[in-house]
């Protein structure tokens, strides 16, 4: 399981007096359980306050503007303003989850057709998993009742989040893999750990055909195509692939996500030293005599150049032909791909 983080979104005093959102008492006793429970199992609790304009009931430095005394942030946690329902817009979120490594997202709070409705959507676009407790966030009446518009929105938002009831969410931390480099961020081991994950997706894939991968391809050369058009915009993608070498190749959607992040002025050196890398991998992942080859965990293996470290799991399974299928599996880049401007010393 990837790195999780309870997000509870504007649990203001004003949302629950003097006039109380649908329910109040019972959803901050909820709020208040979901804070308990993540905490208890080693998740980060991130609050979220709306920011109002003069006059409303959240008016910053207001008594109706502070996180509700009875959820109390720590001295750890984060309270990320906002001023309009996207958490993420023009916020510090984006890079406070990054940090932690977090991948996965359980979102409770007000309003149900504002602020939760909108940051579900958008942190499922951002490829958080997301988990909406169902029970976990209400609204104030309006065209509907509050009933209505809650349960409304637990049947659209579960198109973008599992939605379940605040008792069966699971805030238990799963391990952190055995990895034994030195230089290694709790984010980058947050993203090898969320990569594992995914690999046994795809083993899963190889061996039944049953699953659904981020990468549904094994052709090495599909990797490096998707690479070159990363950095050439104006590149096609050969037609057909031929039959792939002993070693085919996979890949993880946290392997993208820093290669994607490279503005395009800078792309192209940085990606030509992971093909590089991956065309060095393809002779032999496990070559005992490369300088730059060696184990670090159970599965995990690293490359590891003057210019990237790259991430990978080297693994032989048989498909349900019976037939060994090698492949390597691409996990993350660590510490990332250097992006050198050219225009600095």
């Amino acid at each position: 399981m990837t790195a999780t983080a309870l997000l509870l979104i504007d649990a203001q005093r004003n949302m629950f007096e003097p006039d109380p959102v649908y329910q109040g008492p019972e959803i901050l006793a909820r709020l208040q359980d979901l804070a308990a429970r993540a905490r208890a199992g080693g998740a980060l609790v991130v609050f979220v306050r709306n920011n109002g304009r003069p006059g409303d009931p959240d008016q910053p430095n207001t008594p109706g503007w502070e996180v509700h005394p009875a959820l109390a942030p720590a001295a750890n946690e984060p309270v990320i303003d906002k001023r309009i329902p996207d958490a993420f817009y023009q916020t510090r979120l984006g890079g406070v989850l990054a940090e932690r490594g977090i991948g996965r997202l359980v979102i409770a709070g007000m309003q149900t057709e504002y602020c939760i409705d909108t940051t579900v959507r958008r942190a499922r676009s951002l490829d958080y998993d997301v988990v909406l407790a169902a029970d976990g966030h209400s609204t104030y009446p309006g065209g509907l009742t509050a009933a209505q518009i809650i349960a409304h929105h637990n049947g659209v938002l579960a198109a973008f989040a599992e939605v379940r009831p605040a008792d069966e969410i699971d805030f238990a931390a799963a391990p952190a893999p055995d990895i034994r480099a030195e230089g290694l961020t709790a984010a980058d081991l947050a993203a090898i750990h969320t990569g594992l994950d995914e690999w046994r997706v795809y083993e899963q894939w190889l061996a039944t055909g049953e699953g659904h991968p981020y990468w549904p391809h094994t052709h090495p050369a599909r990797v490096s195509d998707t690479l070159k058009g990363l950095w050439d915009t104006g590149f096609k993608p050969r037609a057909r692939y031929t039959d792939p070498p002993r070693w085919e190749m996979g890949v993880a959607r946290a392997f993208m996500q820093p290669l994607e992040n490279i503005p395009l002025v800078f792309r192209r050196a940085s990606l030509q030293a992971v093909i590089g890398a991956m065309d060095h991998l393809l002779q032999n992942p496990r070559n005992p005599l490369s300088p730059h080859i060696s184990q670090i965990g159970e599965h995990v293996w690293l490359y590891d150049a003057r210019d990237l470290r790259l991430v990978y799991v080297p693994s032989v399974v048989r498909d349900k032909e019976g037939r060994e299928r090698h492949h390597i599996f691409l996990l993350w880049l660590a510490p990332g791909v250097q992006v050198r401007n050219p225009f600095l010393p």
